[in-house]
C-alpha cells in the first residue's frame, strides 16, 4: 500500500510539473515579471517537487535524505565535480554557440534579467537547483536507474528540458538537456546529489550575474 501511495503521489507531481506548464503555454499572454513573482514561483516549485520527492522515497524505504543522495560521503570530491561541469559545459556550449553563430532573442530569460538584485542573484540559482536536482537527478534519475543507466540519465535529462518550455525558443530546450545530460552523468559517478547541484547553482548563477553586471 505505501508503495502505491509513493508511486501515486510521483505521478500526481508530474501531472502538476506538466499540466501547469501546458496550461501556461495555452493561455499564454503577457505579463510582467516581478521579483515577488520570481519568489513565488521558487516556492512553488519547492510545493510541488521537494514535498513530493521526500514522501516518495520516505514511503518507499523509510528514510529521506540518504535515499535522496544527501551524502557526506565524498562530500568535497562531489562539490569539486560540480564545479568542473560546470566550467567544461560553459566552455564548450559557448565554443558551439560561436561556432555556429546561432542567435535567438529569448524574451522571458531577459525579463527575469532584469529584475535580478543582490538577493536574488544568490536566491533564484540557490533555490531552482535545490528543488530540481532533487527531484530530477536525486529522485527520477536514480530510481530509473535501477533498470536502466543511460536510459535514466536520457529521460531524466528530457524531463529537466521539458520543464523550460516555457521559455518559448529553441535554446531553452536544447541547452537544459545538454546540460541535464551533464548533470545526469555527474550524479551518477559521484552518488551524492552534492556534485550536480552545486553544478547547477554555479551555472545559474553565472547566467544571472552577466544580466545584473552586463
Amino acid at each position: 500500500m505505501r508503495k502505491i501511495l509513493a508511486y501515486v503521489i510521483l505521478a500526481l507531481s508530474l501531472i502538476i510539473i506538466y499540466g501547469s506548464l501546458a496550461i501556461s503555454l495555452s493561455f499564454k499572454s503577457e505579463y510582467e515579471i516581478t521579483p515577488s513573482i520570481l519568489l513565488f514561483s521558487l516556492l512553488f516549485n519547492v510545493v510541488i517537487m521537494v514535498i513530493p520527492a521526500i514522501l516518495f522515497v520516505y514511503l518507499m524505504y523509510g528514510k529521506v535524505w540518504e535515499m535522496l543522495y544527501f551524502r557526506k560521503t565524498n562530500l568535497l570530491k562531489s562539490v569539486l565535480y560540480g564545479c568542473l561541469a560546470t566550467a567544461l559545459f560553459i566552455f564548450a556550449s559557448a565554443a558551439v554557440i560561436t561556432l555556429s553563430g546561432y542567435e535567438e532573442n529569448n524574451p522571458l530569460a531577459e525579463e527575469i534579467g532584469k529584475n535580478i538584485n543582490l538577493p536574488l542573484l544568490l536566491l533564484v540559482p540557490l533555490l531552482s537547483a535545490f528543488t530540481e536536482e532533487i527531484y530530477f537527478r536525486g529522485l527520477l534519475q536514480m530510481q530509473m536507474e535501477k533498470k536502466n543507466i543511460p536510459l535514466a540519465i536520457i529521460i531524466s535529462a528530457l524531463l529537466f528540458s521539458l520543464a523550460h518550455l516555457e521559455y518559448g525558443v529553441a535554446i531553452q530546450l536544447i541547452m537544459p538537456f545538454a546540460f541535464g545530460i551533464v548533470l545526469g552523468i555527474v550524479m551518477h559517478f559521484s552518488r551524492n546529489i552534492m556534485a550536480p547541484f552545486t553544478a547547477h547553482f554555479l551555472y545559474n548563477f553565472i547566467s544571472l550575474a552577466t544580466f545584473l553586471y552586463d
